[in-house]
């Protein structure tokens, strides 16, 4: 292999030594690569946006708080999205005298941050991601994810691709690299048809994973337009002592109306 970087990188993703940890859920994958769908705002003035909510739910026996705040800023060269919650459960233990009321189970602590970047004035873009998961009531603790790659814009944007590669951390349980790809597309296949995709594709020693979202939007009047939507999911993981065998493929097929109001 004559580029050393590219030999640094495939030795590290299949030859780095992991431990057996439960992988991702599909949700902790896909909100990886979810904000670089986010297109750079063609404005001369940035958009920026700040949120923060709460909610509390409650039954007989069991109780949850939950607080969270999002921060998002969009302009022509950059896109940077920032999450942050917290949530706490409360539970009753035990029967009779040992019976114990509002025990604090979970604390959890989850921030997340991403970035997408243009370099210089090229038609390439940097992206990056964390996220970290803190439980002090938990084995595993703190579960850390790290993803940064580069990506590029094609036929006048209407194509961006780009290809990172990922680290996942869990305290006390062990750490492995992974590659992600993900890519967006956005087609005119005429004056009334339009063909839109957005896919990613996560693959390591021991897993493989995709999600592919594919539409033809077909404008039948001036503010009305048929969407056909296609999704694939396909899951597939090795056992490994503490993940079963899994070779999973999900489809589903959605048909509806799009009303445009401006």
């Amino acid at each position: 292999m004559k580029n050393p970087l590219s030999f640094c990188l495939l030795f590290f993703l299949f030859f780095h030594p992991f431990s057996a940890f439960a992988i991702e859920s599909e949700a902790q994958r896909a909100a990886v690569v979810a904000p670089r769908a986010k297109r750079f705002y063609k404005s001369s003035r940035a958009r920026k946006y700040l949120s923060l909510g709460g909610n509390y739910s409650s039954d007989y026996n069991s109780k949850q708080y939950q607080l969270t705040s999002r921060y998002l800023y969009q302009s022509a060269k950059s896109i940077h999205e920032g999450n942050l919650e917290h949530q706490t459960d409360y539970a009753d233990t035990g029967t009779g005298s040992k019976k114990r009321y509002d025990v604090r189970k979970s604390e959890i602590y989850d921030l997340s941050w991403s970035t997408k970047i243009m370099i210089k004035e090229s038609a390439n873009y940097g992206v990056f991601y964390h996220r970290t998961i803190y439980d002090r009531f938990q084995r595993y603790s703190n579960d850390m994810r790290n993803a940064a790659g580069v990506g590029r814009l094609f036929f006048k944007e209407r194509l961006e691709w780009d290809i990172s590669l990922g680290y996942r951390n869990v305290r006390h349980e062990g750490s492995e690299p992974d590659l992600i790809t993900s890519w967006r597309a956005n087609f005119k296949l005429s004056d009334r048809i339009t063909f839109v995709q957005r896919a990613y594709v996560f693959f390591d020693k021991k897993s493989t994973d995709g999600d592919f979202k594919t539409s033809l939007v077909y404008r039948f009047a001036d503010k009305v337009s048929l969407e056909l939507r296609h999704q694939l999911g396909k899951r597939k993981y090795l056992e490994d002592g503490a993940t079963e065998a899994v070779n999973r493929v999900n489809r589903n097929v959605t048909i509806g109306l799009i009303f445009d109001l401006n």
